[in-house]
């Protein structure tokens, strides 16, 4: 089986950047498991052979759109701690970015959550790719946390804001759990905040 990555080996063709952007809208109004390969070209506005030329099958669809997912989410990450110098105000952002997520009317859920819950337990590949994801989000808030003072698992419940944010939000199709979430991590981060000594 093909080691799976969250990062392609290679740049979307047109056809294919269209086929996955199809995908993802199926996949986020419908699940993966019920939408065919016709809907997707059909929604691609692709003939059949077309889109199995791109990605032969649904699985390589599945992984695309999941990369196309982490690729957001880094770029985010990245134009965040452009924009931000205090690693407080970087963390407090991210719950910012989230909130613009959520209020999206197409916010059906995170990508990597839905499609563990849908195809972790029968495809280990997937299952990875989510955990991965995962990882790779809270290896970042680390490396905030060590920029601002924090101990690493400081890190760790962050990361549980962010994934409990984006389930919550999901179920209740409002960007409060965002919100919420941001003063979580506010008053968590407050601890330890440096104070004068006299």
């Amino acid at each position: 089986m093909t080691l799976l990555t969250l990062t392609p080996s290679h740049r979307e063709t047109d056809v294919q950047r269209a086929a996955s952007g199809a995908a993802d809208a199926l996949f986020t109004e419908r699940g993966v498991i019920p939408v065919t390969l016709e809907e997707v070209a059909d929604r691609a506005g692709l003939t059949l052979a077309e889109l199995t030329a791109a990605y032969p099958t649904k699985r390589e669809l599945v992984v695309a759109v999941l990369q196309r997912w982490h690729g957001a989410w880094r770029r985010a990450l990245d134009r965040i701690a452009s924009a931000e110098s205090d690693p407080r105000d970087e963390v407090l952002a991210i719950f910012g970015y989230l909130e613009e997520c959520f209020e999206d009317e197409g916010w059906r859920g995170c990508a990597f959550i839905n499609g563990h819950a849908e195809l972790g337990r029968q495809d280990p590949g997937v299952a990875e790719l989510a955990r991965e994801h995962f990882l790779d989000v809270q290896r970042h808030l680390t490396l905030v946390c060590e920029r601002g003072a924090m101990p690493a698992h400081i890190a760790q419940g962050l990361s549980l804001l962010i994934e409990g944010a984006r389930v919550e939000s999901a179920v209740q199709r409002s960007a409060q759990p965002a919100r919420s979430a941001r003063l979580a991590a506010a008053v968590l981060m407050s601890v330890y905040e440096s104070r004068p000594t006299f």
